[in-house]
């Protein structure tokens, strides 16, 4: 098993932009390493003042090094994308959403 498979999980997300004219669906992977203890903390903690903005932290703090640009400029093209992995990988370590 490789390193990459071993420390880190594979989440992806997929829609279809209604902003471009090939109406082909946008797909993004990215690997993950599973959040500690103090992470979801501080991740919670600063929620309050901008859920986005603690999701993204968390986010380019555990994904894969080799990844980090990538997902960066993701984020920059799709906002969005934050709320949608961020969810994923709470959900994945047990807590319900960013407010709780």
């Amino acid at each position: 098993m490789s390193d990459l498979a071993k420390k880190y999980a594979e989440f992806s997300h997929s829609f279809v932009d209604p902003w471009t004219d090939d109406g082909e669906e946008t797909s993004f992977t990215f690997h993950f390493a599973r959040p500690n203890k103090a992470q979801i903390k501080r991740m919670q903690d600063t929620a309050g003042k901008s859920a986005a903005q603690a999701s993204r932290n968390l986010l380019v703090e555990i994904v894969h090094p080799d990844e980090k640009d990538t997902l960066l400029e993701a984020f920059d093209s799709y906002p969005g994308l934050v709320t949608a992995f961020a969810s994923a990988i709470i959900k994945g370590v047990g807590v319900a959403d960013l407010g709780k």
